[in-house]
């Protein structure tokens, strides 16, 4: 029976010229129609065609092409660092972290406040115009207010780079009014940070706060690492980060993920922990995806320890905690699922827990 040719992408000439050679170095035979011979160059809808029986194996090709791009766009964006503030001493520590990471990444850091501004209460007036002002001499008042306490933070965490060496990392600042986790994504689109560096307080601190709902939320609209420093956690300095933690649910974007945090931890000597948690005493499909996730980690690290375990436990939260307490781990890593918004107000996530009971930083990838 005949191996019909099928359609596997369309782009333009160049592109399908450089797919056509990257898939052809791995095996896989393709075919180009729809060229402009006469202008190339800039052609569009060009198909690259393949082998129907070379389906599968050019799918996981284009897939772990991908990857690559999304690891090497995110390598190149490490060089900024987004961290909202709203002055509390966890922003004060997050602030603090960011600029040792800079160092490390020689990154700059840019800081930003989020500032709300309520609706002026529609009381009698005798006409429109003193509605507009009233509102507008509030606004003015809130925002000098914000961005005085922005400026003095800001020449604050200045001096504390100044007195720990990190005097050649470049700091700036933004304010935006606003609810804090719809202004801190749309922060992140415009300047588009490799990572989001902040500080959190405990489920019920007053809403104003960076609290860990408001970094759930973040985590959960945007695809960029989000580095979360818990209230408790202590740091000394970025040096301590040694034993790393990724808690995995053998999601299809573990692969991606985990190439990510190599990535961030890369300028420090870390020993890599990966963990799954069931209920499960005995599991032969898990034992084997472990396996699976095991092989994998072995064949994108070098010189890195790996260790992984199956932890058998009914309390998922638990079982992590005991964990990090037994191995002394520095940081948590985790990929959020984005959920629909009644399954998050009755089954809190993973992620929005270990960022409320950690007491070191999570790191919270987006899937």
């Amino acid at each position: 029976m005949e191996d019909k040719l099928i359609v596997i992408a369309t782009e333009t000439n160049s592109k399908a010229l450089v797919l056509k050679s990257y898939l052809e170095a791995n095996g896989v035979e393709c075919f180009l129609r729809s060229v402009n011979v006469l202008q190339g160059a800039i052609a569009e809808g060009v198909k690259v065609l393949i082998r129907e029986s070379d389906a599968e194996k050019a799918l996981k090709l284009l897939s772990a092409m991908h990857h690559d791009e999304e690891i090497k766009k995110a390598d190149q964006q490490l060089r900024k660092i987004l961290v909202p503030v709203d002055f509390s001493e966890p922003s004060q520590n997050a602030a603090r972290y960011a600029v040792m990471l800079a160092s490390r990444y020689n990154a700059q850091i840019k800081l930003l406040h989020v500032f709300n501004s309520p609706v002026v209460d529609m009381i009698p007036f005798t006409d429109v115009a003193s509605i507009q002002i009233d509102f507008d001499m509030n606004y003015h008042v809130l925002y000098n207010s914000a961005k005085e306490r922005l400026v003095k933070f800001y020449e604050n965490l200045l001096e504390f780079a100044n007195q720990m060496g990190f005097a050649d990392v470049q700091i700036g600042y933004t304010l935006r009014e606003g609810y804090a986790a719809y202004g801190i994504i749309e922060a992140s689109k415009r300047y588009k940070p490799g990572i989001i560096v902040m500080g959190t307080k405990g489920e019920g601190y007053r809403s104003t706060e960076l609290v860990g709902s408001v970094a759930a939320e973040v985590s959960d609209e945007t695809h960029i690492p989000l580095l979360v420093i818990p209230e408790k956690a202590v740091l000394k300095g970025v040096d301590e980060v040694k034993r790393v933690l990724y808690i995995t649910n053998f999601d299809s974007n573990d692969n991606v993920s985990i190439r990510k945090l190599l990535k961030i931890v890369s300028p420090f000597q870390v020993e890599l922990h990966c963990i799954h948690v069931t209920d499960k005493s005995e599991s032969p499909g898990i034992n084997a995806l472990m396996a699976t996730t095991r092989e994998y980690l072995a064949s994108v690290t070098s010189n890195v320890s790996i260790k992984c375990d199956i932890i058998v436990g009914k309390e998922t939260d638990k079982s992590v905690l005991e964990y990090i307490n037994k191995n002394s781990i520095n940081l948590v890593a985790l990929t959020s699922v984005k959920r629909n918004l009644i399954y998050k107000l009755f089954n809190p996530s993973l992620a929005k827990r270990m960022i409320y009971q950690s007491d070191v930083p999570v790191l919270l990838f987006h899937a």
